[in-house]
């Protein structure tokens, strides 16, 4: 089954032809593998998706994230999925998974979307404001991250902060999310979360910030969205 989406560009109709089981737009990920525990090894990810579409809503963005050994057998398989992309909207999640040993490849795979028809158009999502982020190293192996996150929306809400570890040259190389699962009606809300330094890439040299909600389907947007 084919679902048409059609924008129409004075003087010209342009057309785009969408597959019903649309899968996940994943325009970048990366992983960093570290050690966890009892000789098992830790697969951190970072997955940037976006939604291309101006009037669908993914519901249930995804990945499929798999470990595979020298000869290919897999070690590791788990789907992972996040909140709801707004059309045209974008999200970023980062994820661990562990697996018995070091895996010579790792492949991260979209999955289906969960795209849906929606009347909301892409200016009633307004973007959270992530501000004051100050880091500070607390011990020699793990570093603690504060700040504050403003919630634009008329209605109490719960947003995921994603922060992506990049190197020199631009490259995502792993990430970290905390969730705040209050935030009320146009106040910030300080926050505060640690990461464990043996996840932290050694060369990354830049650290990029997402914020976005919680809400995975467009149910839960109405009241934010119906009430400004």
């Amino acid at each position: 089954m084919l679902r048409i989406i059609c924008l129409m560009l004075l003087p010209l109709s342009v057309c785009i032809t969408a597959p019903a089981q649309q899968l996940t737009t994943v325009t970048e990920s990366g992983y960093y593998i570290s050690p966890a525990y009892a000789g098992r090894q830790r697969i951190s990810f970072a997955v940037v998706a976006t939604n291309p579409f101006p009037d669908q809503f993914a519901s249930r963005p995804g990945v499929r994230v798999t470990a595979r050994a020298s000869d290919g057998s897999i070690l590791a398989t788990q789907e992972f999925t996040s909140g709801g992309i707004p059309p045209q909207g974008k999200i970023a999640f980062c994820k661990e998974m562990l697996v018995d040993e070091t895996p010579a490849q790792v492949e991260i795979r979209p999955l289906n979307a969960g795209y849906e028809p929606t009347s909301f158009k892409p200016s009633e999502f307004l973007a959270f404001e992530v501000f004051n982020v100050t880091p500070k190293m607390e011990s020699g192996d793990r570093l603690r991250i504060t700040g504050e996150i403003k919630n634009p929306y008329p209605g109490e809400t719960g947003a995921w902060i994603t922060f992506l570890y990049r190197d020199g040259n631009g490259k995502l190389l792993g990430g970290h999310t905390a969730y705040e699962s209050t935030i009320p009606s146009k106040e910030a809300m300080p926050f505060e979360f640690y990461v464990d330094m043996a996840t932290f890439p050694p060369h990354t040299k830049s650290i990029d910030r997402i914020a976005f909600s919680h809400n995975n389907f467009q149910s839960s947007w109405h009241k934010l969205l119906r009430t400004q």
